[in-house]
């Protein structure tokens, strides 16, 4: 709060800054420097403004390089190509190569037992 304490000037010490300004250059001299404050000023915001413009044009270039790199650097995959699943989510694959059926088999059964051993049979 301090720092800002040289920007509250009233009306009072205005009038004594402008009196002192008169006397130190008296009242053929205060038209020129306020002109060449006024230009001093006008240079300021040029080189201010110029500064801007350019920082907004270097932006501007490393977005545009940033989205062509992007897009060249893009891979994708084939039309042909199948998504890779990992082994607990992977499908069956067909005899043919391709893809398995979308509903999982049925679970194989054991193969039907013999019959439980008899009396002998005479023959």
């Amino acid at each position: 709060m301090a720092v800002l304490l040289f920007l509250d000037v009233s009306g009072g010490e205005l009038l004594v800054i402008l009196l002192f300004v008169l006397l130190f250059f008296g009242s053929k001299g205060v038209p020129d420097v306020a002109r060449t404050m006024g230009r001093a000023l006008r240079q300021f915001r040029d080189a201010s403004a110029e500064v801007q413009r350019e920082i907004e044009k270097g932006a501007r270039d490393v977005k545009k390089g940033y989205e062509e790199q992007r897009k060249a650097f893009r891979i994708e995959p084939p039309p042909q190509a199948v998504p890779r699943q990992t082994h607990a989510a992977a499908q069956p694959m067909a005899p043919d190569g391709g893809p398995g059926p979308l509903v999982s088999e049925p679970a194989q059964t054991a193969p039907a037992a013999e019959p439980p051993p008899g009396p002998p049979q005479a023959g």
